[in-house]
């Protein structure tokens, strides 16, 4: 059963002790996911997530953009990869912006080449499938 264990105006963060799991989910006031106004709180959650340590993670990033600026250049790699991959869980959910769809299977790629072999890292459209494939 998931118990809000944070929020504020961008996210809430839901833990599950019994599956332990924990489910961010970003609200639709994110705006652009990769915008520096949430280093801050891409830090915050990162110590949460190290501090209860779950298995699994499902980021709900559903309702944000994900906007790569000219600046990014050919040398872009993926930040949602990054913001989890050296976190304790072994499976991890994203559930990416809508507008995401295009860079999704090039960032699933390049994310697994990058796991660790003990982790599992994986995009979906829905929340749904996210939490089947984490139950799996």
């Amino acid at each position: 059963m998931l118990k809000k264990i944070f929020e504020n105006n961008f996210v809430i963060i839901n833990h599950d002790e019994n599956n332990n799991a924990i489910e961010i989910k970003w609200e639709r006031t994110c705006g652009n996911i990769l915008d520096e106004t949430h280093t801050q709180l891409f830090n915050e959650i990162e110590e949460l997530i190290k501090r209860l340590a779950p298995q699994k993670l499902l980021a709900n990033m559903s309702e944000c953009n994900y906007l790569i600026t000219p600046e990014t250049g050919p040398w872009y790699e993926n930040p949602l990869f990054k913001m989890f991959s050296h976190l304790p869980p072994t499976r991890i959910a994203v559930v990416i912006p809508q507008n995401l769809f295009v860079n999704s299977f090039f960032d699933a790629a390049g994310a697994m080449e990058k796991s660790d072999a003990n982790a599992k890292f994986n995009y979906f459209d829905s929340v749904k499938k996210a939490w089947e494939w984490l139950k799996s």
